[in-house]
């Protein structure tokens, strides 16, 4: 009897397995997100270009089916580029589209890609004027880079809280990104009543700045902001340690760029970006980055967490057959970046950017600082 039965349950079990795989068909092409992907392949920004690919590979690599397809479509920094890619992908009916770091193909694509219900998550641009437009014209623009008033607003939480009370000055470097970040942090901290007794400018590029350290050693300041890039930065705080003047410094986000001579000191505080290694967030994507053999540094890991929303909204969409769109607000995503969450105008409701502080080459978010000193995150740092 027994040898007679077998065929049937092998009939019955290759039945059960073509209804397995069936389903599982079924399931990558209902519940699975086609993405879109629009970034340099050219020119000075083709490498971080290929930071947002990666990033969106290693997850689709560890998602299973959950990423069906990914297209790419290259970004030229001009409007043609943008209108082209955005018809390339509304045709190919992808879910939602990631990268857009020019913000002229970033305006030319939007109404476009909203045209057909296609949401564009931006890991870029910071302009306030696009979200502005998006909202006029509901156009379905998110967005996890920083608006370019993130980094004022920080500077003056910074300011107004850890430096209550110390004598401040504020000095800028006569560009455009030091004197409006300058000017940004000044009017904030008038509307809530906190006056710098010093502000000034300085000339930048210069090998010594002893007359800025000197007119700050007349001020007598204690802590001084600068608005300025990394280089200059280290050369006032060199310079008035030579004077034994014993400053505090606090920067902003340009201080995140390639060492130079003199060297940063440590100790040199700044508002930026926090590294991923030192988000509990990103663990578990940094280990599937380092077993892939891929770099971590740039847009890898905020294209990855991008990748992460936008799977989660498919999956909850798919729920109810509605558009991926409607599932990007009033929500939290627990992401790479931590969780994340957008307001009715696509940004992000927290502030990405953190108060970090340098030490032994690099920039360690200071509520870490003394554990890294005293090697108790050693393992997180490694």
């Amino acid at each position: 009897m027994r040898l007679a039965r077998l065929p049937l349950l092998s009939a019955l079990f290759l039945v059960g397995f073509h209804s397995c795989l069936t389903a599982a068909s079924a399931q990558e092409t209902e519940d699975s997100l086609r993405l879109g992907v629009f970034v340099p392949t050219e020119g000075n920004f083709a490498i971080l270009g290929e930071q947002i690919v990666n990033g969106i590979n290693v997850l689709k690599d560890n998602s299973g089916v959950a990423i069906a397809e990914v297209l790419e479509e290259p970004d030229t920094c001009d409007t043609e580029g943008g209108e082209d890619a955005a018809s390339a992908f509304a045709e190919a009916g992808v879910d939602a589209v990631v990268g857009f770091l020019c913000m002229e193909s970033l305006a030319a694509a939007l109404p476009i890609l909203s045209a057909s219900d296609i949401p564009s998550i931006s890991l870029g641009v910071r302009s306030a004027i696009i979200a502005e437009d998006a909202s006029r014209n509901d156009w379905l623009f998110y967005r996890l880079a920083p608006r370019d008033d993130d980094e004022a607003k920080m500077v003056t939480r910074v300011i107004s809280t850890d430096w209550l009370g110390k004598p401040l000055a504020l000095v800028e470097d006569g560009t455009i990104y030091g004197r409006e970040l300058m000017e940004s942090v000044r009017l904030m901290l008038e509307e809530i009543g906190i006056s710098p007794i010093f502000v000034d400018n300085f000339r930048p590029t210069q090998d010594r700045q002893f007359g800025l350290v000197r007119r700050l050693q007349k001020s007598g300041a204690t802590h001084v902001f600068i608005g300025g890039d990394r280089q200059d930065a280290a050369t006032i705080a060199r310079d008035s340690a030579e004077a034994g003047l014993g400053l505090v410094f606090l920067g902003g986000d340009a201080l995140n760029a390639a060492e130079g001579d003199p060297a940063l000191a440590d100790g040199f505080l700044a508002v930026t970006l926090p590294e991923p290694r030192f988000l509990p967030s990103a663990t578990r994507a940094v280990k599937q980055f380092d077993d892939a053999e891929i770099s971590i540094s740039g847009y890898a890991i905020p294209s990855y967490a991008a990748g992460q929303i936008l799977l989660a909204a498919k999956r909850a969409a798919a729920v109810t057959q509605a558009p991926l769109g409607d599932y990007l607000t009033g929500r939290e995503f627990f992401t790479a970046l931590g969780p994340i969450e957008f307001d009715d105008f696509g940004e992000r409701k927290d502030n990405p950017f953190e108060l970090m502080v340098w030490h032994d080459g690099t920039f360690v978010p200071a509520n870490l600082a003394e554990d890294v000193r005293s090697g108790i995150n050693e393992e997180t740092t490694q």
